[in-house]
């Protein structure tokens, strides 16, 4: 029994070995978005293509279009759906390497950085990390200005584009440039840049007040909407009203003109009365004196 027991797991490990052999590993390429045209930027070595999803792959920028000068960014992807073999990605992060955010750094600069949530035009959710360098040093209340200024500007270029074109804009430098300009009039930056752009997963203070904040913009909008077309309602409700009174002015007119007219001929037949009682005390009269 025990010589039997070895031998069908002998058997059962043989049988292993051979249908892992049989089983061969293949490389499955993972391919950047359209953006990125389609460009493969790397594989992995899986049984099946189908385990690829849900993979995150991370590349700099020049990997993606050859650009030397921003090599220090880098783009992390998630892998969203598989055809042909071939994982298709999604970009979910863009961020700046650290070693190249220190050498922006200059002496007599204020560097100021924040970290906020705002809503992209496709509802989603981003965390933006933006950094600002001045020329010179500056004060408490400028500092804070520059602050409060930069929120509002990204929350109201953010809210305009959804995260494809966002992204877009942060690659070619767009986005930074029209912050900047915004930001001039504030003070004077030498440096402004994102040092980090992500799709924030989980619901945390800041995206619960962020989605608060835009519900009530959603519902001030609605107000406005529903004040305009009741100003709307009031001001046609008024002109039928002026119709009317235009209306009933005119018949009124008409009236009056009608009771003149009967005014005149009531004038006209006292004045014939009048007349034919002349005529008779004449008649009279000539009896009288014959």
């Amino acid at each position: 029994m025990a010589d039997n027991n070895r031998n069908a797991a002998k058997n059962a490990a043989r049988a292993a070995a051979e249908a892992k052999k049989q089983k061969k590993k293949k490389w499955c390429p993972i391919v950047a978005p359209a953006m990125f045209n389609n460009k493969v930027i790397g594989e992995s070595l899986l049984d099946d293509a189908s385990m690829l999803m849900n993979r995150h792959i991370t590349a700099n920028m020049m990997q993606l279009n050859g650009d030397m000068k921003r090599q220090n960014v880098s783009i992390m992807f998630k892998v969203v759906d598989v055809q042909e073999g071939k994982g298709l990605t999604q970009a979910v992060k863009y961020e700046i390497s650290s070693s190249s955010l220190r050498r922006l750094a200059k002496r007599d600069k204020d560097k100021l950085s924040d970290s906020f949530v705002v809503k992209t035009a496709d509802e989603k959710l981003v965390r933006i990390k933006p950094l600002m360098i001045t020329n010179n040093l500056t004060k408490g209340s400028v500092s804070a200005a520059l602050m409060k200024d930069c929120r509002a500007a990204c929350k109201e270029l953010v809210n305009k584009l959804n995260f494809e074109q966002l992204l877009g804009d942060l690659v070619m430098n767009k986005f930074q440039r029209e912050v900047k300009e915004i930001l001039h009039k504030t003070y004077p930056l030498r440096t402004f840049e994102v040092r980090m752009l992500s799709i924030e997963t989980r619901k945390k203070k800041e995206s619960i007040e962020e989605e608060e904040l835009l519900k009530m913009k959603q519902e001030k909008e609605l107000k406005k909407k529903e004040k305009m077309e009741e100003s709307e309602i009031d001001g046609s409700a008024q002109e039928e009203q002026s119709e009317e009174s235009d209306e009933t002015s005119d018949e009124s007119s008409v009236e009056t003109e009608e009771s003149d007219e009967t005014s005149d001929e009531s004038s006209v037949e006292t004045d014939d009365s009048e007349d034919d009682t002349d005529e008779e005390q004449s008649d009279e009269t000539d009896e009288k004196t014959e």
